[in-house]
């Protein structure tokens, strides 16, 4: 079945020539203008990829992604960022989005790229049977069919990176190195910068940590990190 994109962004010029070429790999490819335009295209179609601008022109990238993710949980994103934001914002779109695109870019390099995430994700689905549906550790649970957290009774809110940078180390027997974790959770992205997934650490921990007792997040030395007794 062919993959539906939405293309969402100010630049009407350059989103015909991104939909041109993605229609030529044969994706179905939709255009929105405006986020109240996405939303209202996501309520009636399951888009398996948006590629959005950083800013559109009733709100940003960050405030759509909050919108989104609240109806449809599963949506894969990607957002166009200027080379001039990327020091200040590159981090911030990370946190909800899988990954980002510097303008002026290569239109064959970005395709290139969405076919990599749907390369990915469809060897995920066709491997979910070895996937456990539920995991936990001590009273934390993550649901991986809703893509939820709960400590307790307590539902934990976290950005997509977060999740998935829970649900590997909760589905990991052994400790993880940074490495392996830049890999495994920011697999589509160019950075080699390890630090990224001690900020995303540290993060996590501040969500789900009680004060008072051991975090669940174990630093191994010398490693990575762990969440097993």
């Amino acid at each position: 079945m062919a993959k539906k994109i939405l293309i969402a962004g100010r630049e009407r010029n350059l989103s015909h020539f991104v939909s041109m070429e993605l229609q030529k790999k044969e994706y179905l490819v939709d255009y929105a203008s405006t986020g109240k335009e996405v939303l209202s295209l996501a309520h009636e179609t399951d888009f398996d990829l948006i590629l959005m601008s950083f800013q559109l022109s009733d709100m940003s990238s960050k405030d759509l992604s909050r919108e989104l993710l609240a109806i449809k949980p599963a949506s894969v994103l990607i957002v166009a960022i200027d080379s001039a934001d990327v020091a200040k914002y590159g981090e911030e779109v990370l946190s909800y989005a899988v990954s980002y695109v510097v303008k002026p870019f290569v239109i064959s390099e970005l395709v290139e790229q969405i076919a990599a995430i749907f390369r990915g994700r469809d060897f995920i689905d066709r491997n979910c049977k070895h996937v456990p549906m539920q995991a936990a550790y001590r009273d934390l649970k993550v649901d991986f069919q809703n893509r939820t957290v709960t400590r307790g009774d307590e539902l934990i809110n976290l950005t997509r990176r977060e999740y998935d940078l829970l649900a590997t180390l909760m589905n990991s027997p052994e400790p993880v190195s940074r490495e392996q974790l830049l890999e495994r959770v920011w697999k589509y992205e160019t950075t080699s910068e390890t630090n990224v997934v001690d900020v995303y650490i540290r993060y996590l921990r501040g969500k789900l940590d009680v004060t008072g007792k051991p975090s669940y997040i174990k630093t191994v030395r010398g490693v990575g990190y762990a969440m097993r007794d």
